[in-house]
């Protein structure tokens, strides 16, 4: 699944499905910040979102077994 990643001066905020939804995030930031000289830097990354599971913890037990 394709998502927008969006950063805070380095650091991500959060994500989106659409790039609309993305701009739409970072200008309710924007309209958050109060000082003119402590603007942050906003920045959106797309890509792709994959889930990596964790081994089955049987599959572990087996190896053990087998190098014993």
């Amino acid at each position: 699944m394709k998502r927008f990643y969006i950063f805070k001066d380095g650091t991500q905020v959060g994500s989106a499905v659409e790039r609309e939804q993305a701009l739409h995030m970072i200008r309710q930031y924007q309209a958050l910040e109060t000082h003119p000289f402590l603007k942050a830097e906003f920045s959106i990354i797309a890509g792709e979102e994959e889930f990596i599971p964790y081994p089955s913890q049987r599959k572990a037990s087996r190896k053990k077994q087998d190098m014993e």
